[in-house]
């Protein structure tokens, strides 16, 4: 039987300077032939460093079937390992593995190769050794200084004012360096007012908890520390958000909201909660041209106009028809009742701050009186309320020094619309849903931003052409299709006129007027009582002296449109704004007969003229081819009231002008189709003298033969 032997070598060979770290190396050893005994041998050379010697070497092989044989190596020869291991059976899946240390300590070695041992053969086995020496080691000097860290000694957050809330905090660094102590803060929800200050306010986002982080600091990187404080915003019904339900085209009912969050609350209808959309979030707009600046370089020199500043989302949620309760926020919303037998009429309710005019005093209700006015309108329990528009008259600011407006908000944005309407007409809001008439003052060159955004009826537009916002879209946003409200056997026929002239249109310019009016005209429901609801008056004065004829724009196409009628087949009655004064004129010429109601709030406008100035209804006539029969006017603050006579079916209605007080200045009932108490004597060849309804002259008037 042959025996088998395996043949090992490792040559290292370490330069001296290579002693300060590790070393490696290997080295293949060939060749060698089989003795005549049949043994075979491996010889191994280690070579270290100058100076450096073994003091031991040993090997372990392990193999096939558990085999396993250790032992010691020659390390005689002072930097070499040599010997001959043989007796190994042959097999595969041989290791050795190798390890020697040098004489000082300092060094030591460690290796290992398989190999396989073929029956009377020698094997060559590659072994990689290697060599480690321990660290050098030395000393250092240090010096330095000592900081001590900063520390938060408190930190607090105010109860919410609306979803603000004031944070504040306090830290002390007692070495006082090496820099001031500075403040950052960080939250997982809202805005901060700065988020280096030491005591910002934090705009909640969001109904819940909002998590803030403080972390103070002197300047050391390695010396921060840090605060975790959550602060809850309150939910929506702790707001006092503005809610209210309007009226739009099919007789859908929107229910809208507006919240400082940019999330919209579940509104909950009968019993099912659901989620309000948003319609628009807030926002600051680009500086655009506006009524006073009709440029975009005086608006951005004049100091007279400046970017819309919208600081709350809009919400809203389509009503399904036949709805009994619905909640939002916490607020209980005015439904659309099944029948409607009383609805309050009112408009021209803003506050006027606007150069060129006569500026109000916002804060005295006896000059500007809307919140009286909403307050006595909703106490009278309206079903319905119809707003003929002009909401918003704070255009500029207050001049310097006059005491009367000093500190209003001014402009378009929130702060303005909240002030013009939201907040006065809070009462009247919450009694009844209402019908939204668009004003001039609601043009894409003043309010009409805030117009598209809280109360136009229809979808927002997402494009942006209807917003305007641009003012190169103002052609399309100026306009907008009419639609109709229905109540039993009567409904108000909506028209929007906002950018109507002052001036008669040439056939050439009658678009879009032209073609609204036609759809308006289908609208016109026969054997139902339409009422043309339109801001700027048609058959009814302005405001002059003397007064002069209606809106020569809307005359000039409707006349084309319906030569000498003006208005469309089936319309009975118009109401209208515009003009701030009470007006009911009855025509014999068989054209629809016409209130103004005009007198909501906004600076009045001048009387008509008194005696001696020649001014006759008979003969003054609003537009060519009227005839006047009944004539009721005045001058004061008020509302208008039209209440259902009979039963529905009979189309009958009683309209009745108010003080702001409660007191009747005029009731006109349906007789004549129009006649007026408290109305204005204008028999031929007598003076005219208009009365209220107690019988009190409000107005003197020439009738000139």
């Amino acid at each position: 039987m042959k025996r088998s032997f395996v043949r090992w070598g490792f040559v290292a060979s370490l330069a001296t300077a290579a002693l300060v770290g590790a070393c490696d190396g290997s080295r293949q050893l060939g060749g060698g032939g089989v003795s005549v005994d049949g043994t075979g041998s491996v010889q191994v050379a280690l070579m270290l460093g100058k100076g450096v010697s073994l003091s031991s070497a040993s090997y372990t092989i392990t193999g096939p079937g558990g085999f396993t044989q250790s032992g010691s190596l020659n390390v005689a020869n002072s930097a070499t390992i040599s010997g001959v291991i043989g007796g190994l059976p042959a097999g595969a899946g041989y290791t050795i593995a190798i390890s020697a240390t040098s004489t000082d300590g300092t060094t030591s070695c460690a290796g290992s190769a398989s190999f396989n041992v073929t029956a009377g053969a020698t094997t060559s086995v590659a072994l990689h050794l290697t060599c480690h020496e321990p660290p050098a080691t030395g000393s250092i000097s240090v010096t330095g200084t000592i900081n001590i860290c900063p520390n938060i000694d408190a930190v607090s957050a105010n109860p919410p004012t609306g979803n603000l809330i004031a944070l504040a905090s306090t830290a002390d660094d007692p070495d006082s360096g090496p820099q001031p102590v500075t403040y950052k803060w960080t939250t997982t929800s809202g805005t901060l007012s700065s988020a280096t200050a030491q005591n910002p306010t934090l705009t909640c986002a969001a109904p819940g908890v909002a998590s803030l982080t403080l972390t103070v600091s002197d300047g050391d990187p390695g010396c921060a520390t840090t605060f975790n404080v959550p602060v809850t915003c309150p939910d929506d019904a702790a707001l006092a958000e503005t809610a209210w339900v309007e009226i739009g085209a099919n007789n859908q009912a929107i229910a809208r909201l507006l919240t400082p969050y940019t999330v919209c609350p579940s509104i909950t209808v009968d019993g099912v909660s659901s989620a309000m959309t948003v319609r628009a979030l807030p926002a600051t707009l680009p500086l655009r041209p506006t009524s006073t600046d009709t440029t975009l370089a005086a608006a951005m020199t004049s100091g007279n106009s400046k970017p819309s500043v919208f600081t709350t989302t809009t919400c809203e949620f389509l009503l399904p028809a036949g709805a009994s309760v619905a909640t939002v926020a916490g607020l209980s919303l005015p439904l659309p009742k099944p029948v409607v037998n009383r609805v309050l009429i009112i408009g021209d309710t803003g506050c006027r701050i606007s150069i060129g005019n006569v500026y109000q005093a916002c804060g005295d209700p006896t000059i500007w009186p809307f919140s009286v006015i909403s307050a006595a309108g909703a106490a009278m329990k309206p079903d319905l309320v119809l707003h003929v528009g002009d909401y918003q008259y704070r255009d500029n600011p207050c001049p310097p020094g006059n005491t009367a407006c000093t500190g209003t908000p001014w402009g378009y944005g929130t702060d303005t619309w909240m002030a013009d309407l939201f907040t006065p007409a809070a009462p009247l809001l919450a009694a009844a849903p209402w019908v939204m008439v668009r004003g001039n003052h609601e043009t894409c060159n003043r309010a009409g931003q805030g117009w598209y955004r809280y109360l136009d009826p229809n979808p927002y537009d997402v494009t942006g052409v209807k917003t305007c916002n641009d003012p190169a879209n103002d052609s399309s946003g100026n306009f907008n299709d009419p639609w109709a409200v229905s109540f039993g056997d009567t409904q108000f026929v909506v028209f929007d006129s906002a950018n109507a002239s002052k001036t008669a249109y040439s056939p050439a310019a009658f678009q879009p007027y032209t073609s609204e009016l036609a759809e308006a005209a289908s609208l016109a429901t026969p054997n139902w009582l339409n009422i043309w609801a339109v801001h700027h008056p048609v058959l009814g004065y302005s405001a002059a002296n003397p007064p002069t004829s209606g809106n020569a724009g809307l005359q000039s196409v409707m006349n084309a449109a319906y030569p000498g009628n003006y208005y469309p087949p089936n319309i009975g009655i118009a109401i209208h704004g515009h003009v701030h004064d009470f007006q009911a004129l009855n025509f014999a010429s068989n054209h629809p007969a016409t209130f103004v109601a005009g007198n909501g709030g906004d600076n009045l406008d001048s009387a008509l003229p008194a005696n001696g100035t020649g001014f006759n209804p008979n003969a003054d006539l609003p537009a060519p081819n009227t005839v006047i029969n009944a004539f009721a006017f005045s001058q004061e603050f008020g509302f208008m009231v039209m209440d259902r006579v009979g039963a529905v079916g009979q189309k009958n209605w009683k309209f009745t002008s108010y003080r702001t007080n409660g007191t009747v200045i005029a009731v006109c009932s349906m007789a004549a189709p129009i006649a007026c108490s408290g109305a204005c004597d204008s028999t031929p060849g007598t003076q005219i003298t208009c009365t209220d309804d107690g019988g009190n002259v409000v107005g003197t008037y020439d009738n000139i033969p």
